[in-house]
This record gives C-alpha cells, sequence and structure tokens, in this order.
C-alpha cells in the first residue's frame, strides 16, 4: 500500500470530520440565539423613583420622576405604581437619586395616623433657628405674638405635635426664591381641630414662637 495514499486518505477524513463539527457548532450557535430571542423577559414591576436629589417640601414634577423596573421581590412597601398619584405632591422626607418613592414621603393626611382629633396646619416659623431645632414627633407650645406690640403675647396651641419640617429645593441649594425672601422656614404642626383655624390666621398675621417644655 502506497504510504503517500493512505496519508492522503487520513487527511480528508479529518478534514470531513472538521466540516462536521464545524456545521454542528454553527447549527448548534443558532439554536441558542434563537431560545434567547424568543425566552420571556423577566418580570418586573414598574415603580416611580427620583430622578435627582430631591428635598423634602419639593412639589414633584414630572422632572424630578423616573419610571424604573424592579424584580417583584424587590419593590419597597408602599412603592408609588402611578405616576398621576405623585404628581404635585409635596415630599415630607428627603429623597436621593434613584430612590423608590413611598406614600410614607408624601405629604398627605396619612401624616395624621397616631393624631386622632387633629389637624395638619403648615406655618411659618420666623427665626430658621428655631425651627432647624424641630424635629418629627416633638410636641412643642406656639405662642404668637404682634410684630407691632399692640397685642399681648398669646399661646395659640398649647401641644402642637411637630408632623414634618419640609425644606424647599431653594433652600436646600441655597439659591434665593419668593418662598426664600418670606424668611422662615415653614413647619407642618398637628393640633387639635378646634385651634387649627386660629393658628393657620395666626401664621400669616404674627409672629410665631416656639415653647418647649417638659
Amino acid at each position: 500500500m502506497n504510504p503517500l495514499r493512505v496519508l492522503d486518505r487520513a487527511r480528508r477524513r479529518v478534514l470531513v470530520h472538521r466540516r462536521l463539527l464545524g456545521a454542528c457548532s454553527a447549527a448548534a450557535a443558532v439554536w441558542f440565539v434563537a431560545q434567547a430571542a424568543t425566552a420571556p423577559a423577566p418580570r418586573t414591576v414598574p415603580v416611580w423613583t427620583a430622578r435627582h436629589d430631591l428635598a423634602s417640601g419639593t412639589a414633584l414634577g414630572a422632572d424630578d420622576l423616573r419610571r424604573t423596573a424592579f424584580a417583584p421581590g424587590s419593590v419597597p412597601a408602599h412603592a408609588v405604581r402611578s405616576v398621576g398619584a405623585v404628581l404635585g405632591r409635596t415630599l415630607a422626607t428627603p429623597l436621593g437619586a434613584g430612590d423608590p418613592v413611598t406614600s410614607s414621603d408624601l405629604m398627605g393626611a396619612e401624616r395624621l395616623d397616631g393624631y386622632p382629633g387633629r389637624a395638619a396646619v403648615a406655618v411659618r416659623i420666623p427665626d430658621p433657628a428655631v425651627a432647624a431645632l424641630l424635629s418629627p414627633g416633638q410636641h412643642v407650645a406656639l405662642v404668637a405674638s404682634d410684630p407691632q406690640g399692640a397685642h399681648e403675647p398669646e399661646r395659640i396651641a398649647a401641644d402642637a405635635a411637630v408632623l414634618a419640617v419640609p425644606r424647599s429645593s431653594s433652600e436646600a441649594s441655597g439659591e434665593a426664591s419668593g418662598t426664600a425672601m418670606l424668611g422662615g422656614r415653614l413647619v407642618v404642626f398637628a393640633v387639635p381641630e378646634g385651634q387649627a383655624d386660629e393658628l393657620a390666621a395666626a401664621g400669616a398675621s404674627r409672629y410665631l414662637s416656639v415653647v418647649w417644655s417638659r
């Protein structure tokens, strides 16, 4: 037997096997691609998150929010699923970029949970340094005085519970705005319903001071 002929046959067999392996590999690759293309996408839940850092007291607009896909098991409790439920609402707590918006982050009647028979009143404390000492959960007294000194100081609320101390975006960034020009700091209190109107009126026309007591 001619050794060259034997070697040539062996080479041909190797080439045939290589071609078969190549064809099988190509077919397998096509099959995997087709499977990947037809496989259902992982199930996600849409949640609205903060597009950028948001200060408490911010009135939420469309530019402040982003729709983000969350895995079903990672959705925070009370996460907002509908943008209509948050547009125009005011943040009671600050949010970082990417943080999900939850109902507990928003100012609303739910803030009065645990305060039966009370109403929420937002008033401006003229001295921002005093307002900075306030935090949610504190109980203080509020005294109204006449800036002109025509009337004696009057205790408007003996037990006002602090619900929130909002901070506007302009206050957070240090920029001046119409709200900042008013001076002081906005604070939301829970007071007995019978005192709510009087406190709101005093906050608009008189100087409010905060009194802490044991």
